[in-house]
């Protein structure tokens, strides 16, 4: 633990010495445990959250690494400072690393979600055909919608709306407007789930798009290294054979300072 700690006091003091400002547990990082921020190539901080805790040297390394990236490529882009001409195979093995960063429970609560409402259209969906058999869930059934008036045929679109001074939910729509028939009920209610869906796929794909990202694969494989290097040389063991190519080469000082301050830490 000591180890540890100096080597966080050691790290900060040394990218201090860079002329970045390091801010740790002062903010909330802009929502994240850590952010890397450039104003015009001339200023750089690097915040860390108070809720980033045991992981504030792994977070650290992770923004210092975006920086490293930042001062060869501003647009964060390529990755052959470090690692020309990435293959497939190279690719695979940063992916496989981001994988272990990032916490099962995180990823299976959206999955498991997914699955929930893609089964509950399901079920939807079929009950609508048990009135109407050629229905079709991407289409939009206007023999249905024409019949829904007042505050109801809102919730087409809405989930949660005010109508004369009064609010009406999906989620009591039962109880707020009980004349509706199982028809329009079920149709209502599918368009919601539908809406779910199509937000949280969204989100998905706005992580998926975050996590596959090359600074990204590049950071958390940075911070990897030098927080547990044997589990890094297990899982990415080409990518890692480039590593000590530019760390033997003294390719970029930056990393080799690094290893220098950090190597009685593993």
């Amino acid at each position: 633990m000591d180890d540890k700690r100096n080597g966080l006091i050691a790290l900060a003091e040394y990218l201090e010495s860079l002329g970045i400002e390091i801010n740790i547990g002062k903010n909330k990082a802009r929502g994240n445990k850590g952010v890397f921020l450039s104003k015009g190539g001339k200023h750089y901080r690097i915040d860390i959250a108070k809720s980033a805790g045991d992981e504030t040297l792994s977070v650290l390394l992770h923004e210092f690494a975006h920086y490293i990236h930042y001062c060869h490529d501003k647009k964060l882009e390529s990755l052959n400072f470090v690692f020309e001409d990435l293959t497939a195979a190279e690719t695979e093995e940063l992916m496989k690393l981001t994988v272990l960063k990032i916490p099962k429970e995180y990823a299976l609560a959206f999955y498991s979600t997914k699955n929930e409402l893609n089964n509950e259209i399901k079920i939807l969906t079929s009950s609508i055909k048990n009135f109407l058999p050629d229905f079709r869930k991407t289409i939009p059934l206007k023999t249905i919608e024409r019949t829904l008036s007042g505050p109801v045929k809102y919730l087409l679109k809405y989930d949660r709306i005010i109508f004369n001074n009064k609010i009406y939910s999906v989620n009591s729509l039962m109880t707020d407007i009980p004349d509706l028939t199982k028809l329009q009920y079920d149709y209502i209610l599918l368009k919601s789930k539908q809406r779910q869906l199509s937000r949280l796929n969204a989100k998905i794909n706005k992580l998926n798009k975050y996590y596959n990202n090359h600074s990204e694969l590049w950071a958390r494989f940075f911070e990897l290294f030098f927080t547990n290097e044997e589990l890094t040389r297990k899982t990415a063991p080409m990518i890692c054979k480039k590593f000590d190519i530019i760390l033997k080469n003294d390719k970029i000082k930056e990393i080799t300072n690094i290893k220098k301050i950090l190597q009685f830490i593993n």
